[in-house]
């Protein structure tokens, strides 16, 4: 070794190039820190004079490149494994006996029905039909020339959809609306629609007039109900000159002559005046899913005293009650969910419904909501 040598420390990390040598031992630059070692602890990694010459090339041994290294090492973070996708099939469409025929409905359904001043309004699509509809909902105030989009999208058969959620302040924006769609099926052959395209002038003053919302043939509770094609035929909307209908008519003991005179004026048939008390009555009814958890710590406060046969019981009771209560609405739909565990609640679940329900059609509700923990029945 002779002054000039780039070395390298053999036990222990560092090197640097000698500044002298003193019998056995070698002053080492270190970062700028002359450390002594003894020579046999050193070793040549680039003798004096053996530099690169060519620019930017990297010595045999260079301790800064090192120390760098090593923290853009540490900075590295893991590579993780793409998500594996999966791929939810989409369920059966299920067709009524009436659907071939479209009945679309615009639905205007109030936050708070006892207070309209304050109230918000979900504007919803019912797509009362066994058709897909690729649709536009569009609005237009009386001061505007041009008309705006508010929602697009695809409604399934048999479905409902939310649209907007409207303030008393953006009523005047919907003076009037309109409505575009294309009707298809999908996987199956079907009988071509006619493109719907249609307006409609609403009338922004029902929305602060409790009688004008009631339940109808989709809602249990009150909305305002527009309908927009009937049976395949665009609707024409019945039009009412709020001016006749006195604000003393409303009173409790003048409810009749209400009813007999605007069935004089506009020819109501009397059993529509009445709502269907059996809503299986009603075959063009939009039932909402129903959801019943049976995790025991929803169906009871506390489990104190409760062994696990009393826990199964009383979830199996739970399945039997919503079963016999919902038993005569053909068409419901309902999810029981009883999650993945070890299977003995689906398992138990399953065996009442194929023993006391045998008409009742059972299968996996969507895995995409529920993963493999529920099952979705339908009422027939």
């Amino acid at each position: 070794m002779k002054v000039g040598d780039t070395v390298r420390f053999l036990n222990s990390v560092g090197g640097g190039k000698i500044t002298r040598i003193e019998g056995q031992l070698a002053y080492v630059d270190d970062n700028g820190f002359e450390t002594p070692m003894l020579v046999r602890e050193l070793v040549v990694v680039l003798p004096a004079g053996h530099e690169a010459a060519v620019k930017g090339a990297v010595k045999m041994f260079d301790q800064k490149a090192f120390d760098d290294g090593k923290k853009v090492i540490k900075e590295v973070k893991p590579i993780e494994p793409e998500p594996q996708k999966v791929t939810v099939p989409e369920l059966p469409v299920e067709e009524t006996s009436h659907g071939d025929k479209m009945n679309i409905v615009l639905a205007f359904e109030p936050t708070d029905v006892k207070h309209l001043d304050k109230s918000k309004f979900a504007a919803v699509l019912v797509n009362d039909s066994n058709y897909f509809l690729d649709f536009t909902f569009l609005r237009r105030s009386a001061e505007e020339r041009g008309w705006t989009v508010v929602y697009t999208g695809t409604v399934a058969p048999n479905e409902l959809i939310d649209l907007a959620s409207l303030t008393h302040e953006m009523l005047p924006q919907y003076e009037k609306i309109a409505f575009q769609c294309i009707a298809y099926k999908k996987d199956k052959p079907f009988t071509l629609q006619l493109p719907v395209s249609i307006s409609r002038k609403l009338e922004v003053t029902k929305f602060h007039k409790f009688h004008c919302f009631r339940a109808g043939l989709y809602f249990d509770n009150a909305v305002l109900e527009v309908p927009l094609v009937s049976d395949g035929v665009a609707a024409k909307p019945m039009e009412v000159n709020a001016s006749e209908i006195k604000e003393s008519m409303v009173s409790p003991k003048n409810e009749n002559n209400i009813a007999g005179e605007l069935s004089k004026k506009f020819k109501v048939d009397g059993a529509k005046k009445k709502k269907p008390q059996d809503p299986a009555a009603n075959p063009h009814k939009v039932l909402p899913l129903i959801e019943v958890d049976l995790h025991i710590g929803e169906l009871t406060d506390t489990l104190s005293g409760m062994e696990p046969k009393d826990m199964l019981e009383l979830q199996l009771s739970t399945v039997r009650r919503y079963m016999k209560d919902h038993s005569r609405r053909i068409g419901q739909k309902l999810v029981f969910i009883h999650g993945k565990g070890e299977g003995v609640l689906r398992k138990a679940v399953l065996e009442l419904l194929r023993k006391e329900f045998p008409k009742a059609e059972l299968q996996d509700a969507s895995f995409r909501e529920y993963g493999f923990g529920a099952t979705l029945v339908t009422i027939h």
